[in-house]
């Protein structure tokens, strides 16, 4: 059933699942043991995406080309609609601060968690 899921949401993002993402993916679905197992092929790869879209966005470096910053924009979008349908509202919120401190950290130039770290620790929300 994960594999089902994972290719109907890899739409015009094959490439990326070649260069990381399904690295990235197993990484998310092995620290979300502990979740509904029906809902973690789509959390994982919701975060998977995530974290893919903000690293294609160059966030914290120099400003990435048009197409990547729109590829990046494309796993965004599809990493939060992910969520919206696999993920509790104090999760989804949680996802958002996570983005809005990397971005503010970034805009500033101080230094953040990682990136990973502050996904995986999104999961954990509860209010």
């Amino acid at each position: 059933m994960s594999v089902q899921i994972v290719e109907a949401e890899l739409d015009r993002l094959e490439d990326l699942w070649s260069n990381g993402l399904a690295e990235t993916y197993r990484s998310y679905v092995d620290a979300l043991s502990d979740h509904d197992p029906a809902l973690q092929p789509k959390l994982a790869l919701a975060a998977s995406l995530i974290e893919v879209g903000l690293r294609l966005q160059g966030l914290g470096g120099r400003a990435a080309p048009p197409p990547t910053l729109l590829m990046g924009d494309l796993c965004l979008a599809r990493g939060s609609r992910l969520l919206t349908e696999a993920a509790s509202k104090p999760v989804q919120v949680a996802f958002a601060r996570a983005i809005e401190g990397l971005s503010a950290a970034a805009a500033s130039g101080k230094p953040s968690a990682p990136v990973r770290e502050l996904l995986l620790h999104a999961f954990t929300a509860t209010e």
